[in-house]
């Protein structure tokens, strides 16, 4: 594989994706890398399966030539550097890419981050809808890309890792600019989270490119390594769609536990009645934390800059991409914070051996199961953000049968109800203190956190 870059130039002047923020100001660099290189291609090898147990093996059937790009945001003085980089698997659900795993914990922490393109659609466009694609956004900058298909995909992803981990070859371009690299982890979030499930279960034994796993609003499906191989597929997928959107049933397999490599899965209420089935045990290798309340894409959960950015890049916000009709009362919660902490605790995990709190579930009950509620609607157990533990409204991010709900709702409580419950708004902020308090204590919400959690339930409407 040969590495050219830093990439200037193109019809626009800045790479798909740059920060709407100068990285300067953070201490940070902000550049661009094309990757050159043959992919290995993956089928399940000979009389093994999709098993529920996620012990898959594979064989390579041959490989692809490919040419992509990484984004990668690293602090200027190595000092700053503390060793861990995220390679985030850019998310192609809306044609065009986007880029996650970037919130305030990169910056603080002082980790690097790096936006994968590998899969064909964040390149070329979705083949159904206009295309958005790297290609087509900026001919000049990024034509000479070329991803076959999705099933390179999980090659790719390694050799990106193997360019900037520790054992890479401090070439001529180095994307890491000659920092000592210590761990890699993988961030996928949705769609991506599904493909790095699979990583994990099929590719990660055999490549071991990755010391951690951060598996974000998963429905505990992944997909095939193979796209039109055998293999169960959620059946909602129409079959000509399914080399492009190839999943696995949601719920229908396990991640594996034989390995070292640490998995940490972050659910909001929307994936939790899908994962429900495939839950694991805590263990040395694996935690699952699951946010009561929240949805999968919530308004709340919208970062502003990264609007921003595709607001600049793409004119519009994926969800108006996919034709998604706008709900009147979307969910309004922000889980931000604990993506946050996660990533906190994920690195501590892979650099000191140090593991993630154990956090209570959303509770279920029944058969089928079915979330359990309070007297307000609102889901029990799980992590409780501030507007659960101090609630002014129900927020319920679990979606019906059918169609996948994935905005949720949030539900305020009329003003009699608030005031029943506060009579005064001292009582209100002592809730929310206590709140906030208990978040940081069990791990889920980070000191630094505190004063803009405190600030945002100061703008709560309560008397």
């Amino acid at each position: 594989m040969t590495i050219v870059g830093p990439v200037t130039g193109g019809a626009h002047g800045w790479p798909f994706g740059a920060s709407v923020r100068d990285a300067a100001l953070d201490g940070y660099v902000e550049e661009e890398f094309f990757l050159d290189g043959d992919a290995s291609l993956f089928s399940l090898a000979d009389g093994t399966g999709y098993g529920f147990d996620g012990y898959w093996s594979v064989a390579e059937r041959g490989s692809a030539p490919f040419r992509t790009r990484i984004l990668v945001r690293r602090p200027v003085d190595r000092e700053r550097f503390n060793g861990v980089v995220i390679a985030s698997w850019n998310n192609v659900s809306a044609g065009f890419e986007f880029l996650g795993g970037l919130g305030a914990e990169v910056v603080a922490s002082g980790c690097a981050w790096v936006g994968a393109s590998v899969q064909r659609v964040g390149v070329h466009g979705h083949p159904f809808m206009e295309s958005r694609g790297l290609a087509t956004w900026d001919e000049e900058r990024y034509g000479t890309l070329s991803i076959p298909d999705d099933d390179a995909s999980f090659d790719i992803f390694t050799q990106i890792a193997r360019a900037v981990g520790p054992d890479r070859m401090h070439g001529d371009v180095d994307p890491m600019g000659t920092f000592e690299v210590e761990h890699v982890l993988a961030f996928g979030a949705s769609q991506s989270a599904n493909r790095i499930a699979t990583y994990y279960n099929a590719i990660q034994p055999v490549s071991t490119a990755f010391d951690g796993f951060m598996i974000v609003v998963y429905s505990g499906g992944g997909t095939r390594v193979d796209a039109l191989g055998p293999g169960p597929s959620l059946p909602q997928i129409p079959e000509e769609a399914r080399a492009i959107v190839n999943l696995l049933p949601f719920g229908s397999h396990l991640l594996r536990d034989d390995i070292d490599a640490r998995a940490f899965v972050l659910n909001s209420e929307t994936e939790a009645g899908w994962y429900h089935p495939v839950r694991q045990p805590d263990s040395d290798t694996y935690r699952l934390w699951e946010v009561a309340g929240a949805a999968h894409s919530g308004v709340g959960s919208r970062d502003d800059d990264t609007n921003a950015q595709l607001l600049r890049d793409i004119g519009i916000l994926p969800g108006e991409v996919a034709g998604l009709p706008v709900k009147p009362n979307p969910n309004t919660l922000s889980f931000r914070p604990v993506t946050d902490a996660a990533l906190h605790h994920l690195q501590a995990w892979v650099q000191s051996g140090t593991p993630p709190p154990v956090q209570d579930r959303i509770e279920f009950a029944g058969e089928p199961p079915e979330i359990v509620r309070d007297a307000h609607g609102n889901a029990r157990g799980g992590i409780r953000l501030v507007e659960l533990d101090a609630p002014t409204g129900t927020h319920v991010g679990a979606s019906p049968e059918g169609v996948p709900d994935l905005a949720g709702s949030s539900t305020p409580f009329s003003r009699e109800e608030v005031r029943a419950l506060y009579p005064d708004r001292d009582r209100y902020l002592a809730r929310v203190d206590a709140a906030i308090a208990s978040g940081v204590a069990r791990g889920y919400y980070l000191p630094r956190d505190v004063a803009e959690l405190r600030a945002q339930a100061e703008a709560a409407p309560v008397p």
